[in-house]
């Protein structure tokens, strides 16, 4: 079965709603004095995209610490509120609109799956306050969307790096199973027409909803086409159940997945059937096989390790989209203070930023400046991270 695309215009009115949900003990603020800077975050903490949000919301407690530490910027406290939309894009909507209007946060990072931060993006550009998303559907800046920018690398830019393992692998044909949403949709049009331009076929495409526990069905139509190769694009635990049914079905074909697997989640949920999953990623999992003249390795080791540190459990490229967006939002806040439309010109404008993501070079038509160089192809081996090749 699968899910039933929300209207955002509906998601749009729910915030005129009364009522909140899933409120975390906002942190206190950090140090400095006079009235704290506010920066919200709504992140699916509890849901099924948990093992994407919880990792999120740990990154901005994180930084919440170490700015207090820091003494605030430019003499003020800094506080970061905390939400859960429990990966449901109507409480996503309703979250954004509180931290806006009432906590009075001058910008919000969040919307851990592309549904959520859709309907969030359009709430932003109504009420015209900055909203970094965590997600990577393309249309979420494709068109540019003036107040939404994009930390992951786009859903495109994921699919044009996968491709290079098709080629790699003289793959002429794959099957392709998808979540039913944004972000599903938008690799299957992104594969689709970048395998078109590279001679590899989709010879069949699969939906299924967040909420399936068994895609054998449609694993099983994908093996009658007898595909060079599976795609997966999902996150887990989607992404873990196909990969499992995918060999329990004895399909020895590759698995290629995306860049939604990058946790210890998916392996975990994947057991043995992860054993060779190849993906695309930021070079966060991989930190420690960089060449040291790398530009991100430095900037990834402290992450990781400062992450490690304070919550016990490894750190993944989930959390590194929140660290991107907090972190990016901080050096806006340095340099040109507390005003929203000021804060949106300079994100708008920065260069060479060095984030977990990769290399961030935004300006007035691109609101995410990352590209394939940001990222590498990851294979899982004896249950861990390795560069492919």
């Amino acid at each position: 079965m699968t899910a039933r695309p929300l209207s955002r215009r509906l998601i749009i009115l729910a915030a005129a709603a009364a009522g909140t949900a899933g409120l975390l003990a906002p942190a206190p603020p950090a140090g400095g004095q006079g009235a704290p800077i506010k920066i919200g975050t709504v992140f699916a903490v509890t849901g099924p995209a948990s093992s994407l949000g919880k990792p999120e919301k740990d990154t901005a407690t994180m930084l919440q610490s170490q700015l207090q530490s820091a003494g605030g910027i430019g003499g003020r406290p800094v506080q970061i509120i905390s939400y859960d939309s429990e990966t449901d894009p109507t409480k996503a909507v309703l979250l954004i609109k509180k931290a806006v209007t009432e906590d009075n946060a001058v910008a919000v990072v969040g919307g851990t799956t592309s549904p959520e931060s859709q309907a969030m993006a359009d709430y932003a550009m109504a009420a015209e306050v900055p909203f970094m998303s965590v997600a990577a559907s393309t249309t979420l800046s494709v068109p540019t969307r003036a107040w939404v920018f994009q930390t992951p690398q786009r859903n495109a830019t994921a699919a044009a790096k996968a491709l290079e393992y098709l080629v790699a692998i003289h793959a002429k044909t794959f099957a392709f199973l998808y979540r039913n949403d944004d972000f599903g949709q938008d690799g299957l049009v992104a594969l689709r027409t970048y395998g078109l331009h590279q001679g590899v076929a989709l010879v069949d495409a699969e939906p299924f909803a967040a909420t399936d526990t068994d895609l054998s069905v449609q694993v099983a139509r994908a093996r009658v086409k007898n595909p060079d190769a599976m795609v997966v694009w999902s996150t887990p635990p989607t992404a873990s159940i196909a990969a499992k049914n995918i060999r329990q079905l004895g399909i020895r074909a590759p698995i290629l997945e995306s860049h939604g697997i990058a946790n210890r989640a998916f392996i975990q949920l994947a057991g043995p059937a992860a054993e060779g999953v190849v993906f695309p990623a930021g070079k966060l999992l991989v930190a420690g096989r960089l060449p040291a003249g790398d530009p991100q390795k430095a900037l990834l080791e402290k992450y990781a390790s400062d992450f490690e540190a304070a919550n016990r459990y490894a750190a993944s490229t989930f959390g590194g989209h929140a660290y991107d967006g907090i972190t990016m939002l901080a050096d806006a806040l340095r340099h040109v203070g507390p005003d929203k439309a000021r804060i949106r010109e300079y994100l708008e404008h920065v260069r060479g930023f060095i984030g977990t993501g990769g290399t961030f070079n935004m300006s007035p038509q691109d609101h995410n400046g990352l590209g394939t160089r940001d990222m590498v192809l990851v294979v899982i081996k004896n249950g861990a991270w390795d560069l492919w090749k």
